[in-house]
């Protein structure tokens, strides 16, 4: 349980009347308390001296906003779907946690940058199927998360450096390493590039990571299911709230909800290569694009590719 549950746990046993607001944290540099409101309805308020950025439209939680009689502004987060009352807690520690370095300035524009996050994780039942090419490329990245990424640097640095859901030109930073991971049937020797940044790291080391990913049936050794991975490293996070939550957030930045398609779906990963993106490496970058190209996508042979493969 949350600190921000016991709160309401606490104030719901001592039968606090309905606008009873406790402060949630006294050494966080926002105002910020969890309560009942008027309607009974557990809620999270921030107390701001400056007047709030644009409230965003109702949504599975709802942002109130309105101006006390001390001047100062309440924005208060309250949950509209009765559902999802687990999450809610979740959601509300989090902003706790993820505002600790804001300012009171800013604190209420930070507080609804996270929510925008969360909004999509907590509405991602009005999200459609991945196609199949999305969800290998998914699968690729998740088994390289499990297999590589956390084991190497741990469960929380693993998690907050894979960047492939936000639509970054590389899927992970990790351990100052940039990896490029990209998801073949087993025998395919070509890759596509999708922009110019893809393989143009700049000074940081860049790697190219060839996942091949095989259709499969559930007898056979080593095979998953896309929701037997992902079930896999919700096991694996679950001891870090931060890591835990981002988990969960980047999968719904990447698309993905628990649907009954993704647990009969078998695969097995056949091999992965590793090639060192160097000098020499076939591949088109920024600074060598002729004036007037702007972007570019391409593909590339791997079998021209042998030099560059390396051990990660």
């Amino acid at each position: 349980m949350t600190r921000v549950e016991e709160l309401w746990q606490d104030l719901a046993a001592e039968g606090a009347q309905p606008g009873v607001f406790r402060r949630v944290d006294e050494t966080h540099p926002l105002d910020l308390y969890a309560g009942i409101d008027l309607e009974g309805r557990p809620v999270l308020m921030l107390v701001s001296h400056g007047s709030p950025p644009a409230i965003p439209p109702p949504g599975a939680v709802e942002v109130l906003c309105n101006q006390r009689g001390d001047r100062d502004w309440a924005v208060i987060f309250r949950l509209a779907k009765p559902e999802l009352d687990e999450l809610f807690g979740r959601l509300c520690q989090d902003l706790v946690e993820t505002s600790r370095f804001a300012t009171r300035d800013h604190g209420a524009d930070v507080l609804l940058r996270r929510l925008n996050r969360w909004r999509k994780l907590l509405e991602l039942g009005h999200r459609k199927t991945l196609s199949d090419r999305e969800l290998r490329g998914l699968v690729g990245e998740l088994w390289f998360l499990d297999t590589v990424a956390i084991p190497r640097v741990g469960i929380d640095a693993g998690v907050s450096g894979w960047n492939g859901p936000f639509g970054a030109p590389q899927d992970f930073l990790i351990d100052g390493l940039l990896v490029e991971v990209k998801t073949v049937l087993p025998g395919v020797q070509d890759v596509t590039i999708s922009c110019v940044e893809q393989l143009d790291g700049g000074t940081t080391p860049l790697f190219l990571a060839v996942v091949q990913l095989a259709p499969s049936d559930a007898a056979h050794p080593d095979t998953f299911t896309p929701a037997s991975l992902v079930h896999r490293l919700r096991a694996a996070v679950e001891a870090s709230t931060g890591a835990c939550n981002e988990f969960e957030l980047r999968l719904a930045e990447a698309g993905y909800t628990d649907l009954d398609e993704y647990a009969r779906a078998w695969f097995r990963v056949t091999a992965c290569r590793y090639y060192c993106v160097r000098d020499g490496f076939p591949r088109i970058v920024r600074d060598a694009l002729a004036v007037g190209v702007i972007a570019a996508s391409y593909e590339i042979d791997l079998q021209q590719c042998g030099p560059f493969e390396c051990r990660f």
